[in-house]
């Protein structure tokens, strides 16, 4: 017997392959169509009547097995025409999703507002680092489109969920059993979390972790720091976040790249009853 909630998402594979264009939409459930189309193929938005002169949101992604996913969120009237100034001036992305209404009852002030939407939900997840350079005010529309609009944005969220990107799902740091040390710095804002793998005598920065955005004169190694952050972090309220777990041969090494200055790890690192790394850790 089908739960009353069941209901059919459909995929078109435009150029008839897996990883091509495609059209994903809930048919008679709702007017919300994503059109994914990588940037190699984005020349199609030109022939599909859905998208070309009709008002759209839509994101731009690298990709989503890069571990620093980017994104750049946006909205136009034209999409087949505003592709053009990405292709030129935006090199990060690698896929479009296109969303747009296909009884194109959906109009120049609603995108606007569901770009409003989608940048402030991203940014409360923190899962992808947006590139948007600044962010849009609140839209002034009518109060009944509002409705309509946040509807629809719960589309986009499922659809893009269904596709594979998690824009919009808040990180959830995983749990560790490991005994936990922690660093911080206040004069410039830094909080480390990590655990020593005393199997292969490594230090484990751990995910979530905050890196100081400023580094004192004596800091030697800072073209390490800076590709360290480049490859690793994302910048997140003006804080340089990192994004996996990383492992260092030294408790040296990760105490003195998250606090911007030089650091013996065995004596900064510290954990919840304030007990030093190297009071639990024999060298």
């Amino acid at each position: 017997m089908r739960d009353k909630n069941t209901f059919t998402i459909h995929t078109e594979l435009l150029g008839g392959k897996l990883n091509g264009a495609r059209n994903i939409y809930m048919g008679a459930n709702s007017t919300c169509h994503l059109y994914v189309i990588p940037r190699e193929e984005i020349t199609l938005a030109n022939a599909i009547n859905d998208i070309s002169g009709q008002p759209a949101f839509y994101i731009l992604l690298s990709s989503l097995d890069a571990k620093r996913k980017q994104a750049y969120i946006g909205q136009t009237t034209d999409f087949a025409n505003r592709k053009n100034d990405h292709v030129q001036k935006k090199d990060f992305w690698n896929i479009a999703l296109i969303f747009i209404s296909d009884n194109h009852k959906i109009y120049g002030d609603d995108v606007k507002y569901l770009e409003y939407l989608g940048i402030e939900a991203a940014q409360n997840a923190g899962s992808f680092e947006l590139l948007n350079g600044i962010n849009p005010k609140k839209p002034n529309i009518a109060p009944y489109r509002i409705n309509d609009m946040e509807v629809f944005f719960r589309d986009i969220q499922l659809l893009c969920n269904f596709y594979g990107c998690n824009i919009f799902e808040t990180i959830t740091h995983k749990e560790t059993k490991e005994h936990l040390y922690f660093v911080e710095s206040i004069d410039r804002p830094a909080q480390g979390r990590g655990f020593y793998d005393e199997k292969h005598g490594k230090f484990i920065l751990l995910e979530g972790s905050i890196i100081a955005n400023e580094v004192v004169k004596s800091f030697k190694s800072i073209s390490f720091r800076n590709q360290f952050i480049k490859e690793h972090c994302k910048k997140d309220k003006g804080q340089i976040v990192l994004l996996n777990d990383i492992s260092f041969d030294t408790p040296s090494g990760a105490s003195s790249l998250v606090l911007g200055r030089p650091s013996n790890g065995w004596s900064d690192w510290k954990d919840a009853e304030g007990k030093k790394l190297s009071d639990i850790i024999k060298r």
